[in-house]
């Protein structure tokens, strides 16, 4: 017995150095692009998509200044809120309360998610291999492997392993936090689905992690429910076949609880942001263009790269053996394929966890072959990962030594000091300025761009060609009055991007109300 728990002891041990080293090497990229910062500039604390990281921060803006109903901070019409995007307006009243910056915030958020995906897939993979080489192996493949995008670069492709970062353990919790704590639902989810708990925590675990995963990612609740009407048939086929080992599944009542709990507690949310996305006028012209469609079949395959072959190999290991937890994997990885192809306008989002269920079905397949040849495999998994690593360090060294006022990862002094004028004045008053102010504006200013993202701004590329237009000088005064009383435009920022775009010839009656060496807000009369 004492040697027992010694070994669980080591084995959590190992878990706990490899959490730490995974979640280290997330911050790396972030602490380099913090520490090369040139004079004059600051780090905006965003690395991967800056586009959609920014809007992350404008949602927690929202949650600093009081609100609990979300409202498109990226579009000037005025509108009604929703109950949507709950957990990053709590980040910021967290933010708030504790008196912390909003980025420090996101990123303490988006390490303890990591932890918390991390120790979830421990869970997992303890309950699914009792060897501890092979938990070991699985934990080690599916919290830190990518694909072969390095190599698809080279052949002109653009696989998902560089920029699908829900798809992936390790890429997501370098990305944000919502996207690891979403996979760590969904790995609680799973879990209870295969071995449910006794008791209160029976319908009590699956219940709160459905809530959150509706809360968190209601683009992922389409796979979970798809996985539990898999696993009920496969049941209910065993059971009549009497082929239903009482060594690896509970009982029926254990099973249907945990589908029963987790569905009603998310199912709700589901409906309401349904409802409100279709009822809701703006949230109804965002979500038109909110398209984010399923890569190529070749991206995904490079983008998955050893992970694919291996993990068929896997699904057919498990039917021969009848290893039915795995079959589930399996089940989970051809629904999420089969459901990420159908005619919806999330079809990539639905690829959420995908490479986690891949690679454990991967470990399953390396079980058998020789020591050497499954550490070469794991190492060569890690050349993505690697890669990733090296793509973002390499993006944000690069903007740092070269026209920093272009990039989209560093904002000057000036620009800083105008921003935090409009936190302390603005008032969430709407800001006219060029598309790549436009997106750091909500979330550092607290203010509404008049246009700041593709998606959340309505009618975004009319806007975004009136917002260049104007500063270009090509926008006639007749216009640009129609414009400003069209949307209570109350401020034009003028900085080293809206001078690129000319910035040259504003309208007479602007009055400045601020100035900081290159950058000046203007008041609208």
């Amino acid at each position: 017995m004492a040697a027992r728990i010694n070994v669980i002891s080591d084995n959590k041990r190992w878990v706990w150095v490899w959490s730490l080293i995974i979640i280290a090497a997330s911050c790396l990229p972030y602490l380099i692009a913090w520490s090369v910062a040139p004079p004059g500039y600051q780090f905006t604390g965003v690395l991967v998509n800056p586009l959609d990281g920014y809007s992350y921060l404008a949602k927690m803006r929202q949650g600093w200044q009081g609100a609990w109903l979300f409202h498109l901070s990226y579009t000037p019409e005025p509108h009604d809120g929703a109950a949507i995007f709950l957990f990053y307006l709590a980040l910021g009243h967290i933010a708030r309360w504790i008196g912390l910056p909003l980025i420090v915030v996101y990123h303490a958020a988006r390490v303890l998610a990591g932890v918390a995906l991390l120790v979830s897939l421990d869970a997992f993979v303890s309950r699914l291999s009792q060897e501890r080489r092979e938990q070991q192996l699985l934990f080690l493949l599916s919290s830190s492997s990518a694909g072969l995008g390095w190599l698809g670069v080279m052949m002109g492709l653009f696989p998902i392993d560089l920029w699908v970062p829900e798809t992936f353990a390790f890429f997501s919790l370098l990305t944000n936090p919502h996207f690891p704590l979403a996979i760590a639902c969904m790995l609680i989810l799973l879990k209870n689905l295969l071995w449910p708990m006794s008791g209160v925590y029976g319908w009590l675990v699956p219940g709160l992690a459905g809530m959150a995963l509706a809360i968190i990612a209601p683009f992922a609740l389409p796979v979970v429910y798809a996985v539990f009407v898999f696993y009920l048939l496969l049941r209910v086929w065993l059971m009549r076949r009497q082929r239903l080992p009482t060594d690896r599944f509970t009982s029926v009542k254990g099973t249907f609880i945990t589908v029963l709990s987790a569905t009603i507690a998310s199912f709700p949310w589901l409906a309401y942001d349904m409802l409100v996305y279709t009822s809701n006028p703006a949230l109804a012209a965002w979500s038109q263009q909110n398209v984010t469609p399923t890569p190529p079949l070749a991206d995904i395959l490079i983008g998955f790269g050893l992970l694919t072959p291996l993990a068929v190999w896997g699904t057919f290991i498990a039917l021969r053996g009848r290893n039915y937890p795995v079959l589930t994997l399996a089940g989970w990885s051809g629904l999420t394929l089969a459901l990420a192809y159908i005619p919806m306008a999330l079809q990539r989002r639905l690829l959420t966890g995908l490479g986690v269920a891949l690679a454990m079905l991967a470990g399953i397949a390396l079980r058998s072959w020789p020591r050497r040849a499954v550490v070469l495999v794991v190492v060569f998994s890690w050349l993505g990962t690697a890669f990733q690593l090296y793509v973002f360090t390499a993006g944000a060294l690069g903007a740092a030594q070269g026209n920093v006022s272009a990039a989209s990862l560093y904002i000057s002094a000036d620009e800083a000091a105008a921003m935090q004028w409009l936190l302390n004045y603005g008032e969430e008053a709407v800001v006219l300025a060029a598309p790549r102010t436009g997106s750091l504006l909500p979330g550092l200013a607290g203010v509404r761009s008049f246009y700041g993202h593709p998606f959340e701004t309505i009618n975004a590329a009319t806007k975004a060609a009136q917002a260049e237009a104007f500063f270009k000088g090509e926008l006639s005064d007749r216009d640009w009055h129609k414009l400003r009383e069209q949307y209570t435009i109350r401020f034009v920022f003028v900085g080293p991007n809206e001078r690129q775009l000319g910035a040259h010839c504003l309208p007479d009656d602007l009055v400045p109300v601020f100035q900081q060496g290159a950058v000046v807000i203007y008041r609208v009369p």
